[in-house]
């Protein structure tokens, strides 16, 4: 790859622009320094700034830190600026419950977005190539992926970039060579303990041998497939479907999704769940969830303890064990609670709220008040009525779905009594009284009303 050729790449293929800052994450491995040296040789005609980054990840021993010297005399010798840590990834990988690979890949990352904010970086530049894309399309199927798993990886996804990846490690190296540049290698690339060494070394050659150019067929299946996946998102994007925030996930109206093609609607729930933070799914589960969406109600494990949770009227995806703080409320002001905004005033005459996300109290209930999560044993008194009902069995009359009920915030008076269940109907006890100061409470996050009748 010349200059021009790696210039080229970087504006039309990785969207970066003359003039910006890249963060280089340095292996000391070929295929990075190769990287490297591109990007700086490339500053002539296209100007740039460039940074490194190295991690040492703790696994390697004397080897690793001989790497960390490595970059260090290297960047020190381009005049490069060096940023780099030193971090557990076997502790990591005992107290996640993840492998050693997956730890270290969490930690590097983690490291390369942190350093790429702090230094004002506009991108981190990673060394994958044409081979490593390959690979990651197989080992994507071979672990049960969907389509989004087939595009495997792209010359730019958010903030990393990947200019070599159209590259074959063979020309990486022969550049290096060619202009006398030394680099590192680390012997645990050749170790098929490691699943994706077992696939590059073993795998991967057996099918070359029985069917010679697999490996470039895998990397036009990846294009393809980000063919394909970037018209889809388009097509999802103008579906414009409402989402509900949980305190501990996210709500969609089934309504929302019924009717869809079954290949817009896997890729409508695999987004939401990326988006939310629920981790990767393999393509059993996510058709799982589509056949639940048939069913009357249903629930599905995701990965991490999470549920997918298909109730009468909503899909709920939710987290495990995500615990919601007491937040006291700001009367008269503004409240930002986990369940979402709470606004409190002066009530203007005439002005009683809905019943539902907004209610008139009396201001000297309001003393004290906070806001908090359903608890077990909750009784209250609901306006209109003189008998205490448990607030249980008024989200089931409700239609408050199971998955729903731990987000339907609570606004409570000092002493811990009910004032006012948000979306569902206040207590009897805000009941307006004669010359005395009435505020507004407000829920001003966008959550379904009582009954949630969608």
């Amino acid at each position: 790859m010349t200059e021009e050729e790696f210039s080229t790449r970087l504006s039309q293929d990785c969207g970066f622009m003359p003039g910006s800052h890249v963060l280089v994450a340095l292996s000391g491995g070929a295929d990075s320094v190769a990287l490297l040296c591109l990007f700086l040789r490339a500053q002539d005609s296209y100007p740039l700034r460039v940074s490194c980054a190295h991690v040492e990840h703790g696994i390697r021993g004397a080897a690793s830190l001989d790497d960390l010297a490595f970059v260090r005399a290297l960047c020190k010798e381009k005049n490069v600026p060096l940023y780099t840590a030193q971090v557990d990834a076997p502790a990591y990988s005992r107290m996640h419950g993840c492998g050693v690979e997956d730890a270290a890949r969490t930690l590097r990352h983690d490291f390369l977005r942190s350093t790429m904010e702090r230094i004002g970086a506009h991108a981190v530049a990673l060394a994958h190539h044409r081979c490593d894309q390959a690979e990651t399309v197989l080992l994507h199927a071979m672990r049960g992926s969907d389509m989004r798993g087939l595009c495997a990886m792209r010359f730019q996804s958010g903030h990393l970039i990947r200019p070599l990846l159209g590259e074959q490690p063979q020309q990486l190296r022969a550049y290096l060579q060619a202009i006398g540049q030394p680099w590192r290698e680390d012997e645990t690339n050749a170790d098929t303990v490691y699943l994706r060494n077992r696939v590059r070394h073993e795998i991967l050659p057996r099918m070359e041998a029985g069917m010679p150019g697999s490996g470039e067929a895998l990397c036009r299946l990846a294009r393809a497939a980000q063919r394909d996946e970037d018209y889809f998102a388009a097509q999802i994007d103008a579906l414009d479907i409402p989402v509900i925030a949980l305190t501990d996930g996210a709500a969609v109206p089934r309504r929302c999704l019924a009717g869809l093609h079954p290949a817009v609607l896997s890729r409508v729930l695999t987004r939401l769940i990326d988006r939310h933070g629920f981790g990767p799914q393999r393509c059993g589960v996510i058709e799982a969830v589509m056949d639940a969406l048939k069913a009357d109600e249903a629930v599905i494990n995701l990965t991490r303890g999470a549920h997918a949770s298909v109730g009468r009227r909503y899909l709920c995806l939710t987290h495990a064990h995500v615990p919601v703080t007491d937040t006291p409320l700001c009367v008269p002001g503004v409240t930002d609670t986990p369940f979402g905004r709470f606004e409190v005033y002066p009530a203007p005459e005439g002005e009683t709220g809905d019943g539902k996300c907004a209610q008139r109290i009396p201001a000297k209930l309001l003393e004290g008040a906070y806001v908090s999560a359903r608890r077990e044993a909750d009784m209250m008194i609901p306006f209109g009525r003189k008998t205490p009902v448990r607030l249980k069995k008024l989200m089931i009359d409700a239609g408050v779905e199971r998955a729903m009920r731990p987000s339907v915030p609570i606004v409570r008076a000092g002493d811990g009594s009910i004032l006012f269940a948000a979306g569902l109907r206040p207590a009897e006890c805000c009941r307006s009284e004669e010359n005395t100061q009435q505020m507004i409470v407000r829920f001003a996050a966008n959550w379904p009303c009582a009954g949630m009748q969608e």
